[in-house]
């Protein structure tokens, strides 16, 4: 996938389940004069579907990622785990997203907030979903794992957002 122009890589969030799910994560810090929308092209994807959305949060600074990673998470299963990160500024902002080859709709990690959950209806159907939460303290996060509805090949990324 291409995001637009001004936006950056999330390090460690490109990650793919084998042929059957990937994920990845691009940030942006908005000015005061951002489009209407937004336009990623898929590459290489003749016959993929895709699913996602943007999250906008508010109170980031110019530099808005204190930590991030990413795993694969082998084969069919209900769990659609983010590995621990470590963060190092307090009150940040805990973002998971996951991703599976099928259908799912997904319950949330415990204590995060849905912010999205998303499927297709293709062929080559995916599904996504993203949460968040506060995180008060600097240190390791622990592993976020959110619940698919049905059986899923899929990926997980955790992302922390520093005020």
């Amino acid at each position: 996938m291409t995001p637009p122009g001004n936006w950056t890589a999330v390090p460690s969030t490109d990650r793919a389940n084998s042929k059957d799910v990937r994920i990845h994560a691009w940030f942006k810090v908005a000015g005061s004069s951002e489009p209407s929308s937004y336009t990623f092209t898929l590459t290489g994807g003749a016959g993929t579907d895709i699913s996602g959305g943007l999250l906008a949060v508010s109170g980031a600074g110019a530099s808005p990622i204190n930590a991030s990673g990413s795993q694969s998470n082998g084969g069919q299963s209900l769990s659609v785990s983010a590995p621990s990160i470590t963060t190092t500024a307090p009150n940040a902002l805990l973002v998971f997203g996951g991703a599976c080859n099928n259908t799912s709709s997904f319950t949330a990690p415990a204590g995060m907030s849905e912010q999205w959950d998303r499927a297709t209806t293709g062929s080559a159907a995916v599904a996504t979903e993203t949460a968040a939460a506060g995180f008060a303290n600097p240190g390791a996060t622990g592993t976020r794992t959110a619940t698919a509805s049905g059986p899923c090949r899929s990926v997980g990324i955790q992302v922390a957002v520093s005020p």
